[in-house]
C-alpha cells in the first residue's frame, strides 16, 4: 500500500492518530480530508474524518 501524500495530509493523518476513543477528531481542510479518503487512509463518519487501520498502517511504516 504504497501511497504518496502531501505533508499536510500527513501531519493531519498523524493528527488524526493521536484521537483517542471517543473524542471529537480535529477538523481538517477539505482539501487534505479529500486527499486522505481518496488514498483510503481514513474514512467519512458522518460529519467527521477518522483515521482506518491503513491509516494507521501507512503511519507505522508497515505499508506493502
Amino acid at each position: 500500500m504504497s501511497k504518496s501524500l502531501s505533508p499536510e495530509a500527513i501531519e493531519a493523518l498523524r493528527r488524526l492518530n493521536e484521537v483517542a476513543a471517543g473524542q471529537v477528531p480535529p477538523e481538517l481542510a477539505s482539501g487534505v480530508a479529500a486527499e486522505l479518503l481518496r488514498a483510503g487512509v481514513a474514512a467519512q463518519s458522518a460529519d467527521r474524518v477518522e483515521i482506518t487501520c491503513d491509516g494507521r498502517k501507512y503511519l507505522s511504516g508497515d505499508c506493502d
